[in-house]
């Protein structure tokens, strides 16, 4: 799944000192007259603002950078990315312009080059969060579970109230097998943010893969709770008390999964749960619906356990 990236801040004034005289003549007071504008949603008197001034001062990087993180916010990559270019091309030591081209490029699904972009801007400014963790997140999305921990730990250390960062580590520990380390960072993100549901569905399936099916099925169910519609909690606590031979419930979480999003891998669990209380015809049906769908261990299933 593709995470969407932390945006460190909408517009940012950098080295502007405003003159005393001239200021309707000055290219920095249009600048500052673009921010304001975009600050109150008036995006074409922003853009047109920031032309302004690139008109009268193409040097000023300023400019550059505030059109092209508006370009950035109302999803015009191209634009926003050729001006992040001059931006950087006029002033090469600036995090922030760095680190903002890195959102662009990962917008444009270009991740390695936002990676050295949000590298680029911690070599310039370590104290930048945000850099961390969406360096982080492209390497998640990327499976390096190792690398994006470390990111998220350098989230953590800068600060310890950062619940999205106790969450994504205790992500990497579960893909890395670190299931028990993945739910202290989960009980600690959950302290931090305690009605966020995807938080407490990670944490449950941490559980099950320790093997606390119960406490596990305890998450799930109030994750249900909160949201009757949420299908992965279905899904994972029928997969739970499966495992606990609790086959008619399994049966019913997996049914409430394939009716909420018509996955091959529930109508696959709901078929051997049917199997399992030997509800052959029904079971053996799931399962050739499910392999009809091109599902490969639907197959496999179907070929162990309804050979007639």
């Amino acid at each position: 799944m593709k995470r969407t990236l932390v945006f460190l801040g909408f517009f940012c004034i950098f080295f502007i000192s405003l003159p005393k005289i001239s200021a309707q003549e000055n290219a920095e007071y249009f600048v500052k007259q673009g921010i304001t504008a975009a600050r109150l949603g008036y995006t074409e008197q922003a853009i047109q603002n920031f032309n302004n001034a690139i008109f009268m001062d193409p040097t000023l990087p300023e400019a550059w950078y505030n059109r092209g993180v508006l370009y950035y916010k109302i999803g015009n990559f191209n634009k926003a990315l050729f001006d992040l270019d001059q931006a950087v091309r006029l002033n090469s030591k600036q995090a922030t312009v760095y680190y903002q081209r890195g959102l662009i490029h990962h917008a444009l699904s270009n991740d390695s080059i936002a990676a050295k972009d949000f590298q680029t801007a911690l070599s310039l400014d370590n104290s930048l969060s945000d850099a961390f963790f969406n360096l982080g997140l492209i390497q998640f999305e990327h499976q390096d579970y190792e690398k994006a921990l470390s990111n998220f730990n350098q989230v953590v250390r800068l600060d310890s109230k950062d619940a999205r960062a106790f969450y994504h580590r205790g992500l990497c520990k579960h893909h890395l097998g670190k299931f028990f380390e993945a739910i202290a960072d989960y009980d600690t993100a959950l302290s931090l943010s305690p009605l966020d549901m995807e938080i407490l569905l990670s944490r449950g399936v941490s559980k099950a893969e320790a093997g606390y099916y119960f406490t596990a099925i305890d998450d799930f169910t109030r994750v249900i709770q909160s949201n009757p519609q949420y299908a992965e909690a279905y899904f994972n606590r029928a997969m739970a008390r499966f495992t606990l031979y609790k086959f008619a419930e399994a049966e019913s979480d997996y049914h409430m999964a394939y009716s909420l999003d018509s996955s091959a891998e529930a109508l696959t669990g709901r078929g051997l749960s049917r199997l399992a209380q030997h509800q052959n015809d029904a079971g053996c049906t799931d399962l050739k619906m499910a392999a009809e769908l091109g599902y490969e261990p639907a197959k496999k299933y179907l070929l162990n356990f309804c050979k007639d």
